[in-house]
């Protein structure tokens, strides 16, 4: 029984030797992505804090700024572009970690996503912002309304965790000290596309109409990269003590917001979105039946009559 112990003991040390070895080798990959970026991508590239964030900005008018969640890419917002861009001026970007975006000295946090946000707003001199923000951007978009900033208008918070996250085992590992980063690159090589695919279902409700081919084969291209997987571990590790940190100040918000959910997305989600509508004053909230989490996907006419009522405000 000692040997075999001493032989377990043994093994875990090899494994953990190994995945620090790939951590190190991999770590331009993690910071930088390895999904070349050719002209079958759209957007171009903005400096923002040291990093390289990619964007798209289309028509002309009012200033619409599109959040994406964790995982997440311009891509997610394709459906509702081309339609608001006819009459506003619509600006979407990949958040660090993601997509096509840098990850050279990001915190992983609520807090980091917001100012690279500002700063984005800043730059690209958008002005009298409406911002809407979907999951993980949600809570970014909701983040920024505790802080205040006069030159946005207006918030859309699309099925967003406010007050409360429980990551999951397999990413507390990925975001590990040490052994994180090649856990990390060992996922992404190995599990990550069958891992995408069963998320993606259970976001849809098993709705196989919306989960085409073409957006799942995009989704496992992009997200599957180790930078990905390595962002989406550590905001979920640091996601909880952020929305801790900020639920406080729900109830000074004093701009416009409107609230959307499906009835078919994650309890827990649901429940925190009915709070939010309690906690802010004015705050609107709609109820999207037989919908899940990609309301831009399911429910696109929807979502973008309501992001139009603001910009006709």
């Amino acid at each position: 029984m000692k040997k075999l112990f001493k032989y377990l003991v043994y093994f875990i040390l090899i494994i953990a030797i190994a995945f620090f070895i790939t951590g190190r080798l991999s770590n331009t990959s993690i910071q930088k992505g390895n999904l070349e970026f050719t002209d079958n991508w759209q957007g171009e590239f903005i400096d923002i804090d040291g990093e390289k964030i990619r964007y798209i900005q289309k028509g002309k008018g009012k200033d619409i700024l599109l959040v994406h969640g964790m995982p997440g890419s311009i891509e997610d917002w394709k459906p509702i572009i081309d339609s608001l861009s006819k009459s506003n001026r619509v600006t979407v970007f990949d958040r660090p970690g993601h997509g096509f975006s840098t990850a050279y000295n990001y915190d992983y946090t609520l807090k980091d996503n917001t100012e690279i946000a500002n700063q984005l707003i800043q730059q690209l001199g958008l002005n009298n912002v409406i911002v809407v923000g979907h999951s993980y951007g949600g809570s970014i978009a909701i983040n920024l309304a505790t802080i205040g900033n006069d030159n946005i208008k207006s918030y859309i918070i699309v099925a967003a965790p406010m007050y409360q996250f429980y990551p999951e085992t397999l990413f507390k590992i990925a975001s590990a000290p040490i052994i994180g980063k090649g856990f990390t690159t060992f996922i992404a090589t190995t599990a990550a596309a069958d891992k995408i695919e069963e998320g993606l279902l259970h976001a849809f409700a098993g709705n196989k109409k919306i989960l085409t081919d073409d957006f799942l084969n995009t989704r496992k291209k992009i997200w599957s990269q180790p930078k990905v997987f390595y962002a989406i571990s550590n905001e979920q590790v640091n996601y909880a003590a952020g929305l801790n940190e900020i639920s406080a100040n729900y109830k000074n918000i004093n701009k416009k917001v409107n609230i959307l959910i499906g009835d078919k997305d994650r309890e827990n989600t649901i429940a925190d979105c009915k709070r939010l509508k309690n906690d802010i004053p004015n705050a609107e909230i709609t109820f999207l039946k037989n919908t899940a989490h990609y309301i831009q996907l399911e429910k696109t006419n929807e979502l973008i009559n309501i992001i139009l009522k603001h910009s006709n405000e």
